[in-house]
Order: structure tokens, then C-alpha cells, then sequence
């Protein structure tokens, strides 16, 4: 069980938000990011032998530094898919703020204590490095931080699109500091892009210099208050700089090293692919087994029945298992200090790029197979859709990381771990797109030219997600995943590019799909146990009401209402079920199956 699990059943987290006014769900989603916090902050007893002792159960800067088991923990908590905009706020508090001034802490006892109160959720930690004018391409930044004579520094924001870009830094009723990235000017001198601890507000009102502009809320997500920050002659104490005041032999290598936090984000919130898998398919089945359709002679059935219920949900399942996998594999060599710094960096972009692409597609698609109920943001299906849109972007939009990695292993500047079984179909297809776009590479004197562009940067995200897929299924063949399930998520994946196995392996359209008709075959009997199995763990997690009569009916109850409201006969449940509303996944027929590696 995670540690959260209690915390779900509470109000704080039971509570339908949707029709709240905007700055109160903001608010609300500072209250739940603490309730997380103090949950893996709190203590617990153990028993060894006669002894009993209380062991610290709470991150601290040790698992934020050494990347330990509860920090990864935190990222593949299935409350995310309670409240996105809490989990957001947890990560830039935890990883991006705290896992900053732990860098730098050794020995500075007023770090020490700041990050006592970012770790306990006192105050709100955030991170302001990405100006609205320059994007990704931070290096190039505008803000600047001045030192002065008295040995003090002077923060400003030169121009409009100097702008830090994002970080929720409203007033939000706890106090705010920022890890803020500036170039430091000693005099003439431009020292480099450093980072800064800087006071934001007391919770309420904006420290002197510092200006925020709440920006209007991202579609259909989880509110977060989100801003536009400016620094009008910030005066800040020698001590607001993290690190050396030195210029770097190697400025780029130094920005990076300051921003290593962002590589680890990349690999952290592609975490939540996982936990986003396992809710949103668990939803999607609950409501499909619950819904009864009748036909023109009467016969009633549970729409999980049609094949076009179970093959999404199925192969959302089977993602989940292999997304499992894939995060625990790729953790192992990120948190592995003899593993190459650019590897590190491409194994985090490998697995957030696959992630949340099964994930948003599982999103999407359930949510369409759930009708008109699956729009409403109260059945968590469109909500973790939205929110993952702002996954997909933070850390390093997937394209961008995509086409980065690729160019970089098309060049043969370094490598990410090699197939373990050529023969497999989904490294068949990794090889294949990579010969293809070398074979273009071969063809260009430069890989920054036009032609590089026209023809290699289009299919870097493929190439990558390929990478991905064939990573995915080796990792989860290891972990003794059963094939029956091994064999869903290999046909999930050919579904996204079907041409290429018909040109290169003859596979063809209708081989293709017995193939996976055979895959869900094999995969049906052994899913209503698996999602029983997942209950107790999930069932604080789901606030969706379709999932159950009993849900639904206190949901309903709980609406606004115009006029007399009428009273239903609840019908008893042996009156509801009949053979068919009853029928689990494994009571449908099974056929053939195939072993596809």
C-alpha cells in the first residue's frame, strides 16, 4: 500500500471539487499537496523481536540527493490521479525545489533550515527557471543578478519576455520561496547562469520587487495557479546564491549540473504514466461491467461484453504491467552512479516519452468509451488527460527530447541499453527505423542542414517511442510477466504503426489483427481477477461515481436541484443482475493463442 492510502478515503480528497470557483479548487489543491507531504512525512512502529523503535518514514534531502525507492514512490502514487494540480505542486516542492538547495546545503545552516520547511510542506517551494521568450532554450535567458557593492545582489527582470514563465508563485496562503535561475554580473563580467534562493511572498502579500500575473487556468485541468513572475530590483543577501560565485571553465556544463533536477523531473513525472495506467483502466472496466444494455429480444448484457469495450481497457491493462517495468528498469541505471550522464538523460527521456504516450492514449480513448459520462471531469478520465498535457510539456516537451536523443544516437555520440532479443517483433521494428533513418543520415554532410531536418526530424519521436516499446516488453518478459499479457501489449504496439510491419515483415492487415484478437482472447479469462486484485489498493483513489450504483446514487444526491425532488424505488440487487449483468471479463469466450516472441 502506498502511503497515501488513508489519506485518499478522507473528505479532503472524497470531495467532488468540480463546481468549486477556480482560486478555491487552487487552494484546495496547496491543502491536499501538504496531506500528501505529511503522509510520507509521517512515522511509523516497528517490531523487531522484544524491541520497538519509530523509524522516519518522510523524504528528507538523502532520498531526494541519492534518488532512494520512497522518492520514486512518491512519483508512482496512484493519488495523482485523485488531484493532478496537488501532485504537480508535490514534485516542483520535493524535486525541483528541495532536490535544488539540497545540492548546496552542506554546511550552510540557513539552507538547512529552508529545506526543513520545503521538505514539511511549511512554506511552498518553487522553481523558476524557463522565461516566456525563450522556452526550452534556456540558456540563453534574460534575467540577470546583479552584485552589488555592499555584497549584496540585485535581481531584475530586463524585458517582457524575460518573464519566468509557469511556477505557480500566487499567493496561495503558505509562504513561497523559488529556486530562481539568473545570470550572475560581477561588474562587466557575465559569471554564468546561477541559481538563487529567493523569497516570493508571506502567503499572502508579494514581497517588495517581486510581481506575479496569475495566468488564466489550462483547459480541462486540475487548477493550478500558474504565473507570469517579474523581479523589479529584487535586493537579495549574499547568501540567496547557491553554489560557487566562480565563472565555470565550461559555462554550459555548469548550467547543466545547476539544472540536474530537470533530468530527474523528466524521468520523475514520466512516472505517473504508471499510476495513470492502472486508475484509468480500472475505471473504464468497473463502469463497463456495470452498464447493462438490452437487446430488441430482451437479453441483457454488460457493454465490457462488445469487443470494442475490452480490447481498449485490456490493452490499457497490459501497459500498465508494462509500464511497471519499464520504470523500474530505467530507475535502476538513472539512479546508478557509474552510468554516463547522457545515457541518464536518454533513458529519462526514452520512458517519459513512451509513458505518456500509452498513457494520454488510454486516457482518450476510455474516456470515449465511457459516452457522455466519460466527458465530465468528475469521472477522473479527462481530467488525467488534461493534466498530463502539462506532463507532456514540463521537464522538456516529447518532441523536443525526442528529436535530441535520437540525433544524438543516429550520430553515435553515445548509446541507451541494447536489445536483448533481435528476434522479438517490436526490436525488429526499433532496428528497422534505425537503419532507415542512418541510411538518410549517410546521404547529409551536416546534421543541422535542411535535408536533416526534412527528413530525420519527423521521425525522431517514432524512433524513440520504438526504443521505448522494445525496452518496455524486455523489461516486463524479465519481471515474469505472463505472456498473455505480454502478448496484448505487443499488439497494442503494432497498432500504432501497422504499415511498417506489413512492408518489412509481411505481416499483413487481417494477420496482423487475429493476432491481437487472439492476444485479448488469451488475456480475457485472467482480467476480472487482476482488477479484483487491484481494488483494495485503488478503491481510495477512485472518486469517479461510475464505477457503482451505490457511488453514483450519493454523487446524484449531492448535485444542485431545481424543483421537488422525487423519490426511486431501489430496486433489490438480485432484481438488477440477470446471467448476462453479471458476466466478469473470464466468463466470455476464449479461442486460439499464440506466442509472439
Amino acid at each position: 500500500m502506498f502511503p497515501t492510502h488513508e489519506v485518499a478515503k478522507s473528505k479532503l480528497f472524497q470531495l467532488h471539487s468540480e463546481g468549486l470557483p477556480m482560486h478555491e479548487r487552487a487552494t484546495l489543491a496547496y491543502k491536499r499537496a501538504k496531506a500528501i507531504a505529511q503522509a510520507y512525512g509521517s512515522v511509523r512502529l516497528h517490531i523487531f523481536c522484544v524491541y520497538a523503535y519509530i523509524v522516519p518514514t518522510g523524504l528528507t534531502a538523502r532520498d531526494l540527493l541519492q534518488l532512494s525507492p520512497r522518492f520514486w514512490q512518491l512519483h508512482t502514487d496512484p493519488i495523482w490521479a485523485v488531484d493532478g494540480a496537488a501532485g504537480t505542486l508535490c514534485t516542483l516542492q520535493y524535486n525541483c525545489c528541495a532536490g535544488t538547495i539540497a545540492l548546496h546545503a552542506t554546511g550552510r545552516s540557513d539552507l538547512l533550515s529552508v529545506l526543513d520547511k520545503v521538505l514539511s510542506f511549511e512554506i511552498s517551494g518553487q522553481f523558476c527557471l524557463t522565461e516566456i521568450g525563450h522556452g526550452l532554450d534556456v540558456i540563453h535567458m534574460e534575467t540577470t543578478c546583479t552584485f552589488m557593492a555592499d555584497g549584496t545582489y540585485e535581481l531584475n527582470t530586463p524585458c517582457e519576455r524575460a518573464a519566468k514563465y509557469m511556477p505557480p508563485t500566487a499567493p496561495c496562503g503558505y509562504p513561497c520561496v523559488a529556486v530562481v535561475f539568473a545570470r550572475a554580473i560581477y561588474g562587466q563580467e557575465d559569471r554564468g547562469i546561477k541559481p538563487f534562493l529567493v523569497s516570493i511572498h508571506n502567503g499572502h502579500i508579494m514581497n517588495t520587487g517581486v510581481v506575479c500575473k496569475l495566468l488564466p487556468q489550462r483547459g480541462g485541468s486540475r487548477p493550478v495557479n500558474h504565473s507570469l513572475t517579474y523581479f523589479h530590483r529584487v535586493r537579495l543577501p549574499a547568501t540567496a546564491l547557491l553554489g560557487s560565485d566562480e565563472k565555470p571553465r565550461d559555462p554550459r556544463l555548469a548550467f547543466l549540473n545547476n539544472i540536474q533536477r530537470v533530468a530527474v523531473g523528466t524521468i520523475a513525472i514520466g512516472s505517473l504514466g504508471v499510476p495513470a495506467l492502472r486508475v484509468s483502466s480500472y475505471i473504464a472496466a468497473r463502469y463497463s461491467m456495470r452498464r447493462i444494455v438490452e437487446d430488441a429480444k430482451g437479453h441483457k448484457q454488460p457493454i465490457m461484453s462488445f469487443r470494442t469495450q475490452k480490447v481498449p481497457i485490456l490493452n490499457a491493462l497490459a501497459q500498465s504491467f508494462a509500464m511497471k517495468s519499464l520504470h523500474d528498469f530505467a530507475v535502476k541505471i538513472f539512479v546508478n552512479p557509474t552510468t554516463d550522464q547522457r545515457v541518464r538523460h536518454g533513458i529519462a527521456s526514452v520512458l517519459k516519452t513512451v509513458m505518456i504516450q500509452h498513457a494520454q492514449t488510454a486516457h482518450l480513448t476510455l474516456g470515449d468509451r465511457c459516452g457522455a459520462q466519460g466527458l465530465f471531469e468528475v469521472n477522473q478520465l479527462t481530467g488525467m488527460f488534461a493534466d498530463m498535457r502539462g506532463t507532456a510539456i514540463a521537464e522538456g516537451d516529447l518532441l523536443a527530447i525526442s528529436i535530441r536523443l535520437a540525433s544524438e544516437l543516429l550520430l553515435g555520440r553515445y548509446s541507451v541499453p541494447p536489445i536483448i532479443n533481435e528476434d522479438g517483433l517490436l526490436a525488429k521494428r526499433e532496428i528497422g527505423l534505425f537503419k532507415e533513418l542512418r541510411c538518410h543520415l549517410a546521404t547529409m554532410d551536416d546534421h543541422r542542414s535542411e535535408k536533416f531536418d526534412r527528413l530525420i526530424i519527423p521521425h525522431c519521436q517514432p524512433l524513440i517511442e520504438a526504443i521505448g516499446h522494445r525496452m518496455a516488453f524486455e523489461a516486463a518478459k524479465n519481471d515474469g510477466v505472463e505472456p498473455y499479457i505480454l502478448d496484448v501489449y505487443v499488439t497494442s504496439c503494432m497498432k500504432l504503426d501497422p504499415a511498417w510491419y506489413l512492408e518489412n515483415l509481411s505481416i499483413s492487415r487481417a494477420t496482423q489483427m487475429e493476432m491481437a484478437d487472439t492476444a485479448i482472447d488469451a488475456f480475457v479469462p485472467h482480467a476480472t481477477k487482476i482488477f479484483e486484485d487491484r481494488t483494495e489498493e485503488l478503491s481510495p483513489y477512485i472518486t469517479a461515481p461510475i464505477i457503482s450504483d451505490e457511488q453514483w446514487n450519493s454523487y446524484v444526491s449531492s448535485l444542485e436541484t431545481f424543483g421537488q425532488p422525487q423519490t426511486f424505488e431501489v430496486k433489490p440487487k438480485e432484481e438488477e443482475k440477470g446471467a448476462a449483468g453479471v458476466m466478469g471479463i473470464d466468463e466470455l469466450p476464449v479461442t486460439r493463442q499464440v506466442r509472439m516472441h
